[in-house]
């Protein structure tokens, strides 16, 4: 029996997020936000708070729940069924509701050994309203920052804080928004 562990660690993310409506079901409105999302086609596992410490820019293309990304010099299309580490906020709600999700996200180094900890820190929040969300968001993302005694990287984002959002006031039977921080499947590194 081998005893080695083995660790897969991702190395670069992006954020995304999307809404959806559906006379039909909870499910079906799901589904929706997930292809305006860009993810649409691929099975999720959720993950706490701590993606890589490297952003990326896909290219979504909502109306078709499809993500390519930059893998070298090419744009390598997610295929279908294959699995994606994200972290997700989400909402659901009936005809009349307003909904809303948000990830706040902070870039930090802590100083433990050397070299020092780099990562990005995310904390999710939903509700019925986008500026409270976002502010619950952005209030318990600092609290983790300040728990682990992290030195903020101002120079990312705004003031060192970048946020993922999507809401929705319902007119359909079922509704849900969703925001994403989703974990490159083309650059995972295996190590044992």
């Amino acid at each position: 029996m081998n005893n080695k562990t083995r660790m897969t660690t991702p190395s670069r993310f992006w954020i995304t997020s999307g809404i959806g409506e559906s006379n039909v079901s909870e499910l079906s409105a799901f589904d929706e936000s997930l292809m305006k999302a860009g993810i649409g086609y691929q099975n999720h596992v959720l993950v706490s708070s701590i993606p890589p410490s490297i952003e990326i820019q896909p290219k979504i293309v909502a109306q078709h729940g499809l993500t390519h990304v930059p893998v070298g010099d090419e744009w390598k299309l997610i295929p279908s069924s294959s699995i994606l580490y994200v972290v997700r906020a989400m909402k659901t709600g009936k005809r009349g509701d307003n909904i809303a999700t948000c990830i706040s996200l902070a870039k930090i180094a802590v100083d433990t050994t050397d070299p020092s900890l780099e990562c990005i820190l995310a904390y999710e929040a939903k509700g019925s309203s986008l500026e409270l969300v976002e502010a619950m968001a952005l209030s318990g993302l600092k609290e983790m920052v300040k728990r682990r005694q992290a030195i903020l990287d101002e120079s990312w984002g705004k003031f060192g804080f970048k946020t993922i959002s999507s809401s929705l006031e319902i007119t359909k039977e079922y509704g849900c928004s969703v925001s994403f921080v989703v974990m490159d499947p083309f650059t995972f590194k295996h190590e044992i």
